[in-house]
């Protein structure tokens, strides 16, 4: 009987691979030759999937944006509200332990390379796109529950709030803020955004 692959698990394994790469190695380092060897692959089975360098790096960006994503998911199922499921999905986003941390030294060379690769640009930019979309999805619905102010542009909060997240990656990655500090940031942040008067400055 032929034996049954499971491509999306293949591609999976080889972006996995790919990531491993970048994460001890750097963006320069992805190679057919690497990838092969990190994911324990013939060079030929890698080749099945992808043949260039640059197919290799935009399975691996995809990769990032379906794994947030699931982590999104699996958080947000969880939560009692909107509210909470905003500020889990925020959380996500941070560098609050090992996986994260993971996740976002990889994705931050990401970034710097997709400011030079076009293909790369336009894959992050249609990730943006559906993170804000639901994080705005999430204010409107934090509004309507009475958890928001009524009056906030949800849309512009959600620009905010990722902006938030971006800001405060660096530092937290290199311990200039702790876990714990960069979650009561956040806090702070959404009690300003709270239902009742804004607090002085």
């Amino acid at each position: 009987m032929p034996k049954i692959v499971d491509h999306d698990a293949r591609r999976r394994h080889i972006a996995d691979a790919v990531h491993r790469i970048v994460h001890d190695k750097g963006m320069e380092s992805v190679s057919l030759r690497e990838v092969a060897a990190e994911a324990d692959m013939s060079m030929g089975a890698v080749q099945y999937y992808v043949t260039t360098k640059e197919q290799m790096l935009l399975l691996a960006l995809e990769r990032i944006g379906m794994w947030i994503g699931e982590r999104i998911a699996a958080v947000a199922a969880h939560q009692p509200t909107p509210l909470d499921v905003l500020r889990t999905t925020v959380l996500e986003l941070l560098p609050l332990d090992e996986e994260r941390r993971y996740l976002n030294r990889v994705g931050l060379a990401f970034q710097a390379s997709s400011v030079v690769n076009e293909n790369q640009a336009a894959a992050m930019r249609s990730g943006y796109a559906h993170l804000l979309a639901f994080l705005a999805e999430q204010i409107r619905a934090a509004q309507a529950a009475g958890q928001l102010a009524a009056g906030l542009d949800a849309g512009k909060e959600a620009s905010i709030l990722y902006a938030f997240a971006q800001g405060v990656v660096n530092a937290a990655l290199v311990g200039h803020y702790t876990p714990q500090e960069v979650t009561a940031l956040l806090d702070e942040h959404l009690g300003r955004m709270s239902p009742g008067p804004l607090p002085m400055i």
